[in-house]
């Protein structure tokens, strides 16, 4: 019998994730309306901002790496010094644009997410969401999450070179190979932590670090379902940019037809990723909502026992 409850357990850890992916489709669809509105207005103008940014800066991207290759190359050190200042002056131009593409990105970004998780709070609750209630929302919430986004970002840069020192320090390239898969395992990780960190900080009376701390504690007893959702969505987030890639390194063609096809195809993506966004906030919230609500049955349960506790004292 204890066998069996264990198995029992084991099988639904590994079905909630789906399950969660089930039940924000059925909020996704239930408020069909509701989420085209933002995903028109907001996400899809986030997503346009986003890969406009990627493709105007990807040739000077390529021009960057190249300069910084025949620099490498150059037979005098006068020649490296001139090829290098030219890479650097390159990189600053390139570091001001991503500066001022990433104010609107950002403004568009929390306005989504604090949309989007409003709306799939109201819904899971059983109450429909609406444009006005989104937008009392985001007016009330947005500096938490805004706090949150920082605390986000820095510890996610923080991370970033840790995976690579690591693969670095490996004496053979199976070790190397085994420190990247495990490094991206804790990444993915990490950004289900952080994910859930930034939707506590939008529905809760915290912000930064706390909301983090928060985030994690709930995830205590469902961390393999927050690591499968956030691999899964990584997943579609780099399948899209995959394929942005490609559209991207043949956007130079010699027909017009394939140029047209290959413009087409980009404004698909960008309204594909548009969905993902707000897609992968819904999920996100309703991960939380189930941890919520079982950490919610846990303090119950915990206070029960301890009335008990006392009474038969």
């Amino acid at each position: 019998m204890c066998g069996g409850t264990k198995f029992h357990g084991v099988f639904c850890s590994c079905v909630s994730p789906f399950k969660i992916v089930f039940d924000s489709l059925k909020i996704f669809l239930r408020n069909k309306r509701f989420f085209f509105s933002i995903f028109f207005f907001i996400s899809l103008p986030l997503s346009f901002f986003i890969f406009s940014l990627s493709l105007t800066t990807y040739p000077l991207l390529v021009q960057i790496y190249h300069l910084e290759a025949v620099a490498l190359l150059a037979s005098t050190r006068v020649e490296a010094r001139h090829v290098w200042h030219e890479s650097r002056d390159d990189a600053i131009y390139l570091l001001r644009i991503k500066a001022l593409f990433s104010i609107p990105c950002f403004f568009l970004s929390l306005v989504t997410a604090v949309a989007a998780v409003h709306a799939t709070a109201l819904s899971y609750n059983g109450k429909v969401p609406t444009l006005q209630s989104a937008a009392a929302a985001v007016k009330q919430n947005w500096k938490r999450p805004s706090i949150t986004t920082i605390f986000m970002y820095i510890i996610l840069l923080a991370f970033a070179p840790i995976q690579w020192i690591f693969a670095g320090m490996a004496p053979t390239s199976e070790l190397r190979f085994i420190a990247m898969a495990v490094g991206s395992g804790l990444e993915v990780y990490l950004m289900a932590v952080l994910s859930l960190g930034l939707v506590v900080s939008i529905s809760e009376e915290r912000c930064g670090w706390e909301a983090i701390k928060v985030g994690s504690g709930l995830m205590a007893e469902r961390r393999f379902c927050g690591w499968v959702l956030s691999g899964l969505l990584v997943s579609v987030s780099g399948l899209i940019w995959g394929k942005m890639k490609v559209l991207m390194e043949g956007q130079i063609s010699s027909t017009e037809i394939l140029s047209l096809m290959s413009g087409m195809e980009k404004m698909g993506i960008i309204c594909i990723y548009g969905a993902v966004v707000v897609w992968s906030y819904v999920v996100t919230a309703v991960f939380y909502c189930e941890c919520r609500g079982r950490h919610g049955i846990r303090e119950l349960e915990h206070e029960e026992d301890q009335e008990t506790g006392i009474s038969m004292i």
